[in-house]
């Protein structure tokens, strides 16, 4: 979770019980102007906007200039006015021009108001009216909810990284919609697994269009251009991004790769030291065939004086050779010593040669049972510290640990809107 996030999370949290009718206190940061009673909690948003904003301008390719201001109101949601949503975005004229109006309300379901997506969709509706502006009384069109929830997606992911496992079940359920079904849903009116589906869809599909040649800039036009278009995502996409959708086949072709691309994001995540392990291993266990009669004999390593002689040994070896450099590729950094050394090895005796093999494989064994080893003997002592030596404590900590467990306590005695908000808001982010 991005810790600054969870900053503003927390003093919005302990700011509503506090706050009153309109608040008249406000912060100015730059474009943001946020009105609330609590000076630490302005200050905060104001902080975490800005950093929202400049990475939405990141994605379009832009830099820090801007021309409408946007306002946050931040306040407690009133009991006469029910069904009230915890957040609206709207455009309002002005004088000059017009400004972005962010309105929070804080009630039982503090998690509805999402701030940060509501940042987003507030930036993304300066950015596309700042040259039309807007009149009074007029409708206006924020832009395609799947740019919203795409940035807000890909935003995230740079703290958690890809979520994987869910492309990899959609590419085997082979259950992709049609890119225009897509393009058209209303993720909102969707359950919670359908949405995420959406929301993880959403990242992919902007992912391929920001990692095109000039990619940010032409998505930049399409944002501002969708107000004033017919609202047909598909014929904005071929118009400034011809290159991947000369057609609507080419356009789900694309994309189709991209998921895929998506689904095995995690092929090059590094191998702990048990994983390197147990992948070697059954790498060092040589079964080589003996006869014509397909029978096979077990060997390891350093018995290469019987196995040579076998005319299948070559084959096995450069198999043996060819899957260890593979491994490679992924093994844990303290395990790259002894693929080294097992590949030169298995590619001498694969060549028939033996000079000095022996004593090669010594040392590999002798460093790699010592990596081993001293795992073992790290994770037992962390183990042992934990159980045994926590207790031990200086006292330098004591009045933090005995409020820590005085709001633990009171923690398992309320769910109050601000208990749930910070449960909710920390698996948000």
């Amino acid at each position: 979770m991005n810790p600054r996030a969870l900053a503003v999370a927390a003093a919005l949290l302990l700011a509503t019980g506090r706050a009153g009718a309109v608040p008249h206190e406000h912060s100015d940061l730059r474009q943001f102007s946020v009105y609330c009673d609590d000076a630490p909690l302005r200050m905060r948003v104001a902080s975490f906007a800005g950093e929202v904003r400049r990475d939405v301008m990141r994605l379009l390719g832009e830099g820090e200039a801007w021309k409408a201001p946007i306002v946050i109101v931040i306040e407690r949601a009133s009991a006469a006015r029910p069904g009230e949503p915890a957040a609206k975005v709207r455009l309002v004229e002005s004088l000059p021009g017009f400004k972005v109006e962010i309105d929070v309300r804080i009630g039982d379901d503090p998690a509805a108001v999402n701030l940060q997506k509501q940042i987003v969709r507030a930036v993304l509706l300066e950015y596309a009216y700042r040259e039309s502006g807007v009149k009074g009384g007029t409708a206006f069109r924020e832009s395609p909810w799947w740019v919203i929830e795409g940035a807000i997606q890909l935003l995230r992911q740079r703290e958690t990284g890809t979520n994987t496992e869910l492309f990899k079940r959609l590419i085997a359920t082979n259950k992709l919609p049609p890119l225009a079904d897509f393009l058209a849903d209303n993720p909102d009116e969707l359950g919670a697994t359908a949405r995420e589906m959406d929301q993880a869809l959403a990242a992919s599909l902007l992912q391929l269009l920001t990692s095109q040649p000039s990619g940010r800039t032409s998505l930049a036009r399409l944002v501002r251009e969708w107000p004033r278009s017919n609202g047909n995502p598909v014929a904005l996409l071929r118009k400034h991004f011809p290159a991947l959708a000369s057609d609507e086949a080419t356009l789900q072709k694309w994309w189709t790769l991209n998921l895929a691309r998506f689904a095995a994001a995690d092929r090059y995540r590094g191998l702990s030291v048990d994983e390197t392990e147990k992948e070697l291993a059954p790498l060092l266990a040589l079964e080589i065939p003996t006869g014509q009669d397909g029978a096979k004999k077990g060997f390891v390593p350093d018995d290469f004086e019987h196995y040579l002689k076998l005319p299948a040994s070559r084959a096995v070896l450069a198999e043996r050779h060819t899957l260890i450099v593979a491994l490679s590729a992924r093994a844990n950094a303290l395990y790259r010593p002894v693929l080294a050394d097992y590949e030169q090895a298995f590619a001498q005796l694969a060549r028939g040669k033996t000079g000095g093999v022996r004593e090669r494989l010594a040392r590999i064994e002798q460093y790699r049972t010592g990596v081993l080893r001293r795992t073992v003997e790290i994770a037992d002592y962390l183990n042992w510290y934990e159980g045994t030596q926590l207790g031990g404590r200086s006292n330098a900590f004591d009045s933090y640990l005995k409020t820590a467990n005085e709001l633990s306590e009171q923690e398992q005695k309320r769910r109050d809107p601000i208990g749930r908000y910070l449960d909710d808001f920390e698996q948000e982010y």
